[in-house]
């Protein structure tokens, strides 16, 4: 039977085979248009869609003026999802491989906060600020953060430098998020939008929602901003008196849009992990929720799943029954079967052991 698939998808598939093989090595030169027109006797569209489809899926990257290459999809490492690090800015541990390379949600270094290259621009006057005088509607802040790693023990495991920036702007609840909040529609949020940089290289987006009727008189009204600035939802919760006792994520995979692309350094339509994550306080109402993104082929998620302890395994069948003494219910021959008889007062009483 024939080949079926359109000739496009039929290029495409040979071009990923033949990276999958290695005879296309990462970085080496995808054959050029031309090249591919003649080796399969498409159309300049036909051509030109099918390298589409390596892109989206990370298998070639664009250069411009210099043609398409082969992309590195080999995984950069894993990030570790668990209770530790539930509530950290990027809700991770880094590994990559065998080792924890790096931990998120640490507090910066004395002094390591707003240290960065480049112009950071300042929080404009009219910003609103959480404090005695309580929320002001509008305005944002931003905000920038470092996280220290573990010493390493050689140059190969030495940890990656995380820094991320983040913007906070006073809005209303889009329909999702206020479901999400358990909020009305409409109803005014914190939101915040970060990006981290692993050695330089972009690892995550996020967005964060936390409803202004419960943050905005507060000190933690900026999640990056003020006394309790970068202490996570646990603890910027606790010290307004909310306790946060537990998290739910829901992971699922869609492609890039264009903006998230040009920041992730990947190509529009490419396969990201998406993780939908809601803080629950002790009462059960949401306080916060987040949607953050990954490349899907360069970052795998891991996650620790405790178990509750194994339940005994039920006892043998026989197991506690004396050798030769009959089972309940049980009659052998030869052995005299208790028998009771009237009491003159009335009632039941042993009448002792009666043959029959």
């Amino acid at each position: 039977m024939g080949d079926t698939r359109p000739v496009y998808q039929r290029i495409a598939d040979d071009l990923r085979r033949q990276i999958d093989e290695g005879v296309l090595p990462v970085g080496a030169r995808i054959p050029s248009r031309s090249e591919l027109k003649r080796v399969y006797g498409a159309s300049d569209q036909t051509v030109d869609r099918a390298v589409r489809v390596l892109k989206a899926a990370g298998y070639a990257v664009g250069q411009f003026g210099r043609g398409v290459f082969v992309g590195d999809r080999k995984p950069i490492g894993s990030l570790v999802r668990g209770s530790v690090a539930i509530d950290s800015p990027l809700a991770a541990e880094l590994r990559g491989g065998p080792r924890v390379v790096a931990r998120a949600g640490a507090l910066p270094p004395p002094g390591a906060v707003g240290a960065r290259p480049g112009p950071f621009p300042a929080v404009p006057p009219s910003a609103p600020v959480a404090g005695r005088d309580g929320f002001v509607g509008g305005g944002f802040a931003e905000g920038f953060g470092l996280l220290p790693a573990p010493r390493a023990e050689s140059p190969a495991e030495r940890a990656p430098h995380l820094v991320w920036e983040a913007t906070s702007t006073a809005t209303v609840a889009p329909p999702v998020i206020a479901e999400r909040l358990g909020i009305g529609t409409g109803e005014r949020v914190m939101c915040t939008r970060y990006e981290y940089l692993a050695d330089r290289l972009p690892l995550q987006l996020a967005t964060s929602w936390e409803p202004l009727a419960l943050t905005g008189e507060t000190d933690i009204c900026w999640p990056e901003r003020g006394p309790y600035a970068r202490r996570g939802v646990r603890g910027r919760f606790a010290a307004i008196g909310i306790r946060v006792v537990r998290a739910r994520e829901v992971v699922a995979s869609r492609p890039a849009t264009s903006p998230e692309a040009e920041a992730l350094g990947c190509a529009p339509g490419q396969c990201l992990t998406a993780v939908e994550r809601t803080h629950y306080a002790a009462d059960g109402r949401p306080v916060e929720t987040s949607d953050s993104v990954v490349r899907g082929d360069r970052w795998r998620l891991e996650y620790e799943i405790p178990l509750a302890p194994e339940p005994a395994p039920p006892p043998p069948p026989g197991a506690g029954v004396v050798a030769g003494a009959p089972r309940p219910g049980e009659h052998r021959a030869g052995v005299p079967r208790p028998t009771r008889r009237r009491a003159p007062a009335g009632g039941d009483e042993p009448a002792g052991s009666v043959p029959r």
